[in-house]
């Protein structure tokens, strides 16, 4: 996994040859595959996923069934189904598009697992849930351990009792583990956690070893997706645990809509083909790969700075980034700071005004109101991207997004997530159809449907859409800016997965495309089509607050 610092390289060198060795002898890629994909070394650097011939940006690089270890987060138990997945709602206060319209019951037992039908709770009991539902209700929901170490607590409950197929044991426990350097530093609260593990599942196993699958899962575990709205859980694929990082990554993780179905995997599923029975999640590319091109993903936030990335990987990973992404932000810091030498400080001390109004949100519901008023006090900062295209305003924006919506202030909502869409997301995310920037798009048009009335979230009255339309007003946006700017978005939405291998989720496009037809009317003529397209634009350049030049190449970045 890319390069190693020097104070760790040569316990990493080890641990990564005696990985290989075993590594050799285990078959990552499956047959299906074996035409387009093959692992190699990489010399003083391990192994890596190259394509065998070049990879179209339009077809998936390849499907993947559900992975053995695998956990849903706390938070996301109660609205997604323990089996087959399905996310029923999201802990946001929207009308969300792409959710599985169905109930969810209790398991009798635990009262923390929940399924969306008998089958799934039936096919689940079987499988593993029988091992770990007695644990569960011993430790009751509050108490369930942290979703990485349940699925390591699967893992074992499953290999004691010679429920795990010995090619997946073999994968998952050929993987890199880093254990030579965390071992090299004495006990450790993973010591603690796979005693603890040990205890719960009454394991023949060793602590030794259950320390290790913790390693693994750490040092290889990635989110566990639902279709567009982030991440629930965590899982380990051993194929993604052999692919590298890049902070410029080729490929991304998409789970495709028709896992949102109740019962998605099950014959009784007939709508369904076998292969998409068998299909859970896709590698996607990004952008075309070339024959013996490495493929490469994104270990952490492509917005969070370089110096917090590469902190990020060395504190987790054990190794110093040094992709051509973190070469240009370093190369950009610097030349910024040569030419301004005042701004850097300037910004950190508006970050740090925000950040202050934000951190008394949840005792003092006004001090969003602040924040947001603080963060329109961005535009002096806006012709430089290397500012705050990473760091703090990324995740101001965010903030803001989500305690706009929990308060009710949506106008605040819409016009931060606009500053990620056509601000942040083009500059840092490879791909127009990068999971991120589409989750970001759906997420915009909740709120846009929220806003102009298409949808009705709970506790939103007509005075309250009046009073965010005021607001919006007030600050350029008008109504009929929002309805080209919804239909606009929606178009570039479309554009985006038919140019992708994410086409499936085109379905959730169309309805909002009927209802843009019902705003919009189909009488206008050219020219009116024109003046509506140039006083829409200056309204949102407006709304940005950005300059006439800065705003073309913000559109010309976007591709809106």
């Amino acid at each position: 996994m890319a390069d190693f610092d020097s104070l760790t390289e040569m316990d990493s060198l080890l641990d990564s040859l005696m990985q290989r060795r075993k590594a050799a002898e285990v078959s990552y890629i499956d047959d299906k595959d074996a035409e387009k994909l093959k692992i190699e070394d990489r010399p003083s650097k391990g192994q890596g996923v190259f394509a065998k011939q070049t990879l179209s940006v339009n077809d998936p690089i390849c499907s993947l069934s559900c992975p053995t270890m695998i956990a849903i987060d706390s938070d996301f138990l109660p609205t997604t189904c323990y089996h087959c997945l399905v996310v029923t709602a999201t802990q946001l206060p929207l009308v969300q598009y792409g959710l599985a319209s169905t109930g969810l019951k209790d398991c009798g037992g635990c009262r923390s697992a929940r399924f969306c039908s008998r089958e799934c709770q039936v096919e689940a009991w079987h499988a593993y849930h029988k091992f770990e539902c007695k644990i569960f209700k011993k430790l009751h929901s509050e108490q369930l351990p942290p979703a990485i170490l349940r699925a390591v607590l699967r893992a074992v409950l499953l290999k004691d009792r010679d429920k795990m197929p010995d090619d997946e044991w073999d994968r998952i426990t050929s993987l890199i583990s880093h254990e030579q350097i965390l071992a090299a530093r004495g006990r450790s609260n993973i010591t603690d956690m796979a005693e603890g593990i040990k205890r719960l599942a009454e394991s023949s196993m060793s602590v030794e070893e259950i320390q290790k699958l913790i390693f693994i899962m750490k040092a290889n575990a990635i989110e566990l997706p639902s279709n567009i709205h982030g991440g629930i859980g965590v899982m380990l694929v051993p194929l993604v645990g052999k692919i590298n990082h890049s902070c410029e990554p080729n490929l991304s993780i998409h789970r495709p809509q028709h896992t949102m179905t109740s019962r998605w995997m099950s014959k009784s599923a007939p709508e369904l083909s076998e292969d998409e029975r068998r299909t859970f999640m896709r590698i996607i590319p990004l952008r075309d790969v070339q024959e013996g091109e490495e493929l490469l993903n994104c270990y952490v936030a492509p917005t969070v700075s370089v110096s917090a990335r590469r902190a990020k990987l060395m504190d987790d990973y054990f190794f110093k980034c040094e992709c051509p992404r973190c070469q240009s932000d370093m190369k950009d810091a610097a030349d910024l700071a040569n030419e301004q030498p005042a701004l850097p400080a300037q910004f950190e001390q508006w970050t740090k005004d925000v950040g202050r109004h934000l951190s008394r949100v949840e005792r003092d519901p006004s001090a969003l109101q602040k924040a947001a008023a603080s963060m329109d006090k961005s535009e002096r900062f806006l012709d430089y991207p290397t500012l705050y295209t990473t760091g703090d305003f990324p995740e101001m924006a965010m903030a803001i997004i989500l305690l706009g919506l929990k308060n009710q202030a949506f106008d605040e909502a819409l016009v931060n997530v606009l500053r990620l869409y056509f601000l942040v997301n083009p500059v840092r995310f490879v791909g127009r159809h990068n999971p991120t920037n589409i989750y970001t798009i759906f997420l915009m048009l909740d709120i846009f449907d929220a806003v102009l009335g298409l949808s009705t979230p709970p506790g939103i009255t007509n005075d309250k859409r009046e009073k965010w339309m005021r607001h919006l007003s007030d600050r350029g946006l008008s109504r009929s800016g929002l309805i080209y700017w919804r239909a606009r978005i929606c178009a570039d939405l479309r554009k985006r997965l038919e140019e992708s291998a994410m086409k499936d989720l085109i379905v959730l496009v169309e309805k909002r495309e009927a209802q843009t037809s019902d705003l919009t009317g189909q009488d206008q003529n050219a020219k009116v089509e024109e003046e509506s397209r140039n006083s829409a634009e200056q309204e949102m350049r407006i709304l940005l607050k950005l300059k006439e030049a800065r705003w073309k190449a913000v559109l010309q970045e976007n591709g809106c």
